[in-house]
This record gives C-alpha cells, structure tokens and sequence, in this order.
C-alpha cells in the first residue's frame, strides 16, 4: 500500500543537467511504481522515508502549480523534462492531475515540452499535448510483461505502454523508447533488446539506451527487494564494468541499424 503526504514546495523548475533540457519538473517526490534499479532515491534525500521505502512512500506538492504559475512569468522559455526523478503520469496522477494542469500552463507560455513516462494514463492528456511543442517517451525496458514485473513491479505492463506508445505517434507526436536501464543477466539478452527495437521500428520511433548506472541508496533498495534467482552483486558488478557496456553498446547499435531504427546512448553512458 502506498503512504501519500502533502507537502508545500518554494520552487517548480529546477535547472537540468541533462542534454537539450534546460528546466526540469518533477510534480511529486517519490514513485509509487518501484522501480527496483530507479537511481532518483539518492537523489531524494532530503526526504529519508521516500528514500528508504522507494515505491512506498510518495509526496504530493500539493501547491507547485501556483509557484510554477509564478515561475513561468519570469523564466526564460526553453525545454522543461516532465519528470526527471519521479513519473508524472504514477496512480495519484488520475486525481490530482498536477501533471495536466502543469502542462497546460508551460506550453501556453512558449514553453517545450519532454515528457518521459510508463505509464498510459498519458493519454488523457492527447488534447494538451501538441506535435509542434512536446516530444513523449516512454521507458519500455522489456516487451515481457513476466520480466518487467519483477524489476518494476508497480508500473503499468510494458505491453500497456507499448500501446499508448503506438496511440501518441499516431497523433503525429515526436515519439521515442528508452531502452534503460539495460540490466546485466536480466534484460541484457538479444532476444529481449531486439523485442524493443523492433517495436520502436513499427511507429517510427528512436531509441535512447542506458546502463544502469548504480548508486549508494539504489544499490541498498536493490538488495532489498531482489527476487530473481541471478546473483544481485554479479549484476552491481557488471553493471559497473565499462568493458561490459560497450559489448551491450555495440549490440544495442547493430539492432538498431538491422531495424533502420535510430539509436543514442543516455548522456552519462559510457560507450
């Protein structure tokens, strides 16, 4: 069962390190999906519980639309990533409908727009998001719902995800996979990568691939909810290895091209 709270923020946007996005927004703290690989724990300490009981604990900002309001008036417009450390789309989503009111409100003021999610509940949204000023991806690390179930355990099925993928770039909507993280002894095979990219064929997508890139507290949360019969310190360990990477990197990139599928490596994956 999952322990939402509300909690008042100062501040909506915050500068991005990532590639081509200027803002980000993260309309909650904490997902309730579980994710057992997700690196936002060590990026949530400021908040020990959610950290600690990643998946348990979600907060709801409950007033981040008005102080985004207020933010948007004198912000410079540019790329905003919707969400870098949570999913905007996650169960309370269907309520409070943060993400929605949020979306609205940057692309009314020139704003562009990442959004990046597992979750079809996005698709509520099809009348907000518009081809010129939003791009969506969705993170499909296997087609296997079996498989996914047991690394993400709260998501929606990749198999549902799959679908509203299909549905958004059938709207004309700048549409793309990310393959990551790529799980050493789990979802590392060929069959299973080449189960996304051929996907990401069939609607003209790209695809952005990754490692897992380990950290302290997502390292903890790991260990603490392994249920799969490999051994979870090979996993950290290869997963670390960058010999490892670039073999999973070039395989990544021979599918691609057998799929005329375009494909890019994550900004802090070593190739």
């Amino acid at each position: 069962m999952i322990k939402y709270s509300y909690i008042k923020v100062r501040s909506a946007l915050s500068t991005s390190k990532l590639p081509d996005i200027r803002y980000a927004f993260n309309p909650y703290v904490g997902c309730a999906h579980g994710c057992i690989y997700c690196y936002a724990p060590d990026l949530c300490k400021r908040y020990r519980e959610v950290s600690y009981r990643w998946g348990s604990v979600v907060l709801v900002k409950e007033n981040v639309v008005d102080v985004l309001r207020e933010e948007v008036r004198r912000l410079k417009p540019g790329v905003v990533g919707i969400s870098t450390i949570t999913d905007p789309y996650q169960p309370i989503e269907r309520d409070e409908e943060i993400t929605r009111d949020s979306i609205r409100m940057l692309s009314q003021q020139g704003f562009r727009i990442s959004i990046q999610t597992k979750s079809p509940l996005i698709l509520r949204d099809l009348d907000l998001i518009k081809a010129k000023n939003f791009d969506v991806g969705f993170t499909i690390t296997t087609l296997r719902d079996n498989l996914a179930r047991e690394i993400e355990p709260n998501a929606p099925p990749p198999t549902q995800r799959a679908k509203a993928a299909y549905e958004i770039a059938e709207h004309d909507i700048d549409t793309w996979i990310f393959l990551g993280p790529i799980i050493p002894l789990i979802n590392e095979y060929e069959e299973i990568i080449e189960e996304v990219v051929e996907f990401a064929s069939s609607i003209n997508s790209y695809i952005i691939y990754d490692k897992m890139n380990v950290k302290p507290l997502m390292s903890y949360n790991m260990r603490m909810k392994w249920r799969l019969k490999v051994d979870v310190n090979e996993v950290i360990g290869l997963s670390v290895d960058p010999n490892y990477f670039k073999k999973i990197s070039e395989l990544v990139r021979n599918l691609c091209k057998k799929y005329y599928v375009k494909c890019l490596p994550a900004f802090n994956a070593s190739t």
